[in-house]
Formats: structure tokens, sequence, C-alpha cells
């Protein structure tokens, strides 16, 4: 078997390992004699008769609230998630349709319904609130007088600047009124239980999707730097510059930031989260007989360095023809776009990787993908190249280097071979990549 063959089995093993539909029964534990749930040796108790309401956001939202409807049962007596994946029915909870990675008329519709049915739900009620990666585009209501049309401008200059995911959220909780802990007010009179699957390099649970249950701050002035900071200030929308204005204006008279607060019976877990992956994916690699290198820490930073971090990771392996190695890492590195062309930052990644490995005479394979099963506005989650990936496209006709320029990549996967399309997963747990070495 080849090794663009062997990585793209580890990866697949790897997404069926950390699926929603495994790990949320593992994490939740529900002992029906005692009425007690068990999460990460917390213990939670169940009133006799208390009813369950599920509500979530994000891609895994339906295999979450698919997986909560199996462990509960008939004590769920409604709920409603906010996914892409719309289609999908289930007995005990709806599915409402929302947009990734930018925000629409639908995300907006669907989060005003969401938290009229948060607001509905009757008190002592336990929540189960099930939270993923694009939650922050899928679960938007804009806030003051903006319109989604701008809230989507904003994003999309964010998304395109290099920002971090951290500098993106900071800036989305300022224009938006369910971010931030926003929605603790609509669920103080029920005991809700956060579960939520990290995609965040830290795992901080008030960045997981912009952090809606999370009490945190909210700083208009720490939005308007990273906006300044990357150079797109005067682009956005007139009517958000006046809103920030507003903001900071409110926290230097203050001398205070914006903030949320929580209640008493809440409690928030990360049930799984981008190390987990990582861990998983090289125990996989090792049983293909791969000696694996794993990465200690998530990447978050420009593509150019995590390009070169993986490159000094191969030089620095041992020079021994018996073993084979596989490097694991995982992140999600920013790209400052500049081009017009198609793709995402998994398949831009692999093919910065192809002009890369083009000089190596040792049989190397790179794949890099979404665990979402989709890369930027696309329908590939990444690809998968190799160390001739980049002489055969030249052979062909192909100049990878012009596909480079225009930010092309996904043009350049369609017509050279290499893309991963596993479809969407139910999950979201950042980026991986596997480097193969022969």
């Amino acid at each position: 078997m080849s090794l663009s063959e062997d990585a793209k089995n580890i990866f697949s093993q790897t997404l069926d390992y950390v699926s929603p539909a495994k790990v949320l029964p593992e994490e939740v534990r529900w002992n029906t004699e005692t009425g007690e749930i068990t999460i990460q040796g917390t213990t939670i108790s169940v009133e006799p008769g208390q009813p369950v309401y599920i509500i979530g956001f994000g891609k895994a939202s339906v295999s979450m609230g698919a997986a909560a409807e199996s462990i509960f049962g008939s004590r769920v007596k409604d709920g409603i998630v906010i996914s892409p994946d719309h289609h999908k029915v289930h007995h005990r909870f709806q599915v409402f349709k929302g947009s990734h990675p930018l925000p629409d008329l639908d995300s907006l519709s669907s989060s005003l319904e969401l938290v009229r049915f948060m607001k509905s739900i009757p008190r002592g009620a336990l929540v189960l609130n099930l939270v993923s990666g694009g939650t922050s585009s899928l679960f938007c209501v804009p806030a003051g007088n903006l319109e989604v049309h701008e809230v989507r401008d904003i994003y999309e200059l964010l998304i395109e600047s290099g920002a971090s995911i951290h500098e993106i959220n900071t800036v989305r909780k300022v224009f938006s009124s369910v971010k931030g802990g926003q929605i603790l007010d609509s669920l103080r009179h029920t005991k809700l239980i956060d579960l939520m699957i990290s995609d965040i390099p830290d795992d901080n649970k008030s960045m997981i999707g912009s952090g809606p249950s999370v009490a945190q701050t909210i700083s208009a002035t720490s939005a308007f730097q990273v906006l300044k900071k990357y150079e797109i200030y005067q682009q956005i929308p007139h009517a958000a510059r006046q809103l920030l204005a507003v903001e900071m204006d409110k926290e230097a008279r203050n001398n205070t930031y914006r903030t949320t607060q929580d209640f008493e019976n809440h409690y928030s877990f990360i049930i799984s989260s981008a190390s987990k992956l990582a861990d998983r994916a090289a125990q996989i690699a090792d049983g293909f007989g791969y000696t694996p290198r794993l990465a200690k820490e998530p990447w978050d930073g420009p593509i150019d360095d995590f390009e070169e971090m993986l490159a000094k990771k191969i030089d620095d392996l041992p020079d021994d023809w018996r073993s084979k190695y596989a490097i694991i890492t995982f992140g999600e590195p920013t790209v400052h776009v500049t081009g017009s062309g198609l793709g995402g930052r998994n398949q831009e990644l692999a093919l910065r990787m192809a002009a890369r490995l083009k000089q190596h005479k040792k049989e190397i394979c790179f794949l890099s993908a979404g665990t979402d099963g989709i890369d930027g506005p696309t329908d590939a989650a990444g690809a998968v190249v190799t160390n001739k990936t980049y002489s055969e496209a030249e052979e062909a006709g192909i100049d990878p280097m012009e596909y480079l320029r225009e930010n092309d990549s996904y043009h350049f996967f369609e017509k050279a071979g290499g893309h991963i399309k596993p479809g969407p997963t139910g999950n979201n747990l950042m980026d991986l990549q596997i480097t193969l070495v022969g």
C-alpha cells in the first residue's frame, strides 16, 4: 500500500474514533436508578420526571444531539440545534439550518427561533447545550442595528486577514447579541450543562464558538485593536464602526468592560478536543508500522511559519533507512488571502508542502485535512501530496506556483488529483496533518 493510502486510512480511522456518537456516551453517564449524571468526575442530580431539553449549534450539533437522545431517550421532551446539515430528522429535537463559514439569513432566522425556544423552556428543566466548531457563523444574531449581511462582511474580512481564531472571536463577540455568554440570561431558570467539542488551540471555553454560554468580558477596545492590527477597520461597514465607537466610549467613561454573568446551576465540560484526535492518529500510525512523532501543542499562527516548522521536523528525522516515520501535527494555520482563487487552509498548506517536498529523494507523503470534512468554501476536507506531486503536475502542464499565487489550491488538486473528500463528518476538532516518511 502506498504512503498516500496509508495517510488517508490513518485520517479516516482517526475520524471514526473521535466521532460524537462514540465520544459523548463515553463522557456522559446517566444512572437511571439513582437519577445521577456523571461527567468527568462531576455528579449532577436529575430529579424524577425532570424534563430534558436539547439546544445546540455547530457542525457536530446533529450527531451530538443524536448521541444525547440515545442516552436520555424519552426523557428528552424537545430541542433545537442549528447546523449546516439541516436534512437530518430526529424524533425528539429539531434541526434548523444555518450557514458556514459566513452567516446568512438562515443563520439569523434559526438563531432567533432558538433564542425564543430557550426562553420558553420550563423552569427547572435540564438543558443540554451542545457546542462545537462553526457555532460563530451558525448562531448569529447581530448587535444593535447591524444587519446580518454587515456581520457577514466583517467575518469575511477577518477570515481573509490572517487573524488568529482568538482575535477573530474577540471581534465577533462585540458585534453579536448572543456570543460571549449573552444567552445565559435566557437560561437562568434552568439547570444547564454545556457539552463542548473544542476546535480552539488552547481549549479556551470562552472562545469555543465565541462562547455563547460562557460568562466573560467583551471588549470593544480589544476588537478595535484587532481590526487596526490587520488594517481592516476602515473596510468594515459604517454601522459597525459606529457601534464600536459607542461601546469604546462606554468602556472609557466607565473604566471597565462589558461582562456577562454566570449562574449557580450551570456546568461546562469539554468532551473532545484536538489533542485527543492527534493522540489517536499517532496510535493508529504506530499500528500501521510507522514510528510516530507527535506534536505536543496545536499550531496557531501564520501558514508560512507552519510550513517551516513541518520542513524542520522532516529534516530532523533520523537518517535510518530501516524505519518509517509518521509526524502528527494539528492546528489551524492562518492564511492571508491575496489571490482570487478557490481553496482553504488545508489545500493551501498541502500545495505549499508539495513545492517544499519536491527536493526530497526519500519517499514522503503529506496530508492536511479538516476534521469537519470541509475546507473553506469547498466540498473538500483537504488534500494529500507526495514528494513527486510537484514534478508530476509540471509534466502534465500544470504550474503549481501559478495556483499558489492565486490562492487557488482547490482547482490545482481538481486537475492534479489528491483531494480528500469524506463529505461533512458531523464533527469539528481542528485540522489534522499527517506526514509519512518511507
